[in-house]
């Protein structure tokens, strides 16, 4: 098959889509559509639970980034303190800007604008959102050799904030995620170790303690980045019924008939 991508939206599971539709609207995000899911959906998601769930979808200039999935008593899951999907980059074209929209419309600033270790071109932004989501808003500056990736210049510049175009997740593997993506062909898999603030610092680790990564890279200059993160104080994956967060991400091409399971908990939906 061909490669897989672009990665097309990323789903999370709320109690309250509400406080989700005030907070990212201060970052220039949308309400696009509303819906609910049917019954043949749900089933051929694997969690049936979920029919007749409200659906909310939000993004900029047309297109989705997040669909939100209420589910009233979902529990909560700490996103930096469990394995499965652990945030999602998206591109922004001034990532300094949105630093106070962000913090007054409530989002936890827990790593403000910087340039990243792995390249001077990367500034990026980290935040918590309202349902526990974990956002990482990246400025690209210029091209980031080996990595394929979009540039912030492409952005619609009557906006702020482009697509998604990194998945992250947390793994006690990186190698059965990767042994778990072969299906998709990716076109490249780097292995590298790196720092990870915002698990240095939610885990009490010193600052600069690296950790193992890989990246795979899919189609239309999309990738993810798999971080093997081995701690005491990092949960196994939820199983079952999915708690509150980011839940899984839709990608294009591939197959159309499944949700694909990449390592416990953590789900990958093939959009035709």
């Amino acid at each position: 098959m061909a490669t897989a991508g672009p990665i097309a939206h990323a789903t999370l599971i709320i109690a309250d889509a509400t406080p989700l539709v005030r907070a990212y609207a201060a970052l220039g995000v949308v309400v696009l559509k509303r819906s609910s899911i049917d019954a043949a959906t749900a089933q051929r998601w694997r969690q049936p639970q979920l029919a007749g769930a409200a659906v909310t979808e939000i993004g900029t200039y047309g297109s989705t980034l997040l669909r939100l999935i209420e589910q009233p008593q979902v529990t909560a899951r700490p996103t930096r303190y469990g394995h499965g999907w652990l945030a999602l980059e998206i591109l922004v074209r001034d990532v300094d800007a949105l630093a106070a929209p962000a913090a007054a419309a409530g989002f936890e600033i827990v790593g403000a604008p910087a340039d990243l270790e792995l390249s001077p071109h990367l500034r990026a932004m980290q935040l918590v959102g309202p349902a526990g989501e974990m956002l990482y808003l990246t400025q690209v500056k210029a091209p980031v050799p080996p990595f394929d990736l979009p540039l912030s210049t492409g952005i619609d510049p009557e906006h702020n904030v482009g697509r998604l175009f990194i998945a992250v997740m947390s793994t006690p593997s990186r190698d059965a995620v990767i042994n778990a993506c072969a299906h998709l062909d990716a076109r490249a898999c780097l292995q590298f170790e790196t720092k990870v603030t915002v698990l240095n610092r939610a885990l009490g680790r010193a600052i600069n303690t690296r950790w193992p990564l890989a990246t795979l890279q899919w189609a239309g200059a999309s990738l993810f980045e798999i971080d093997e993160v081995i701690d005491d104080q990092v949960a196994r994956a939820h199983e079952g019924t999915m708690p509150m967060g980011l839940a899984w991400v839709s990608m294009q091409g591939g197959e159309a008939d499944a949700l694909r399971e990449v390592s416990p908990g953590a789900w990958l939906e093939m959009l035709g």
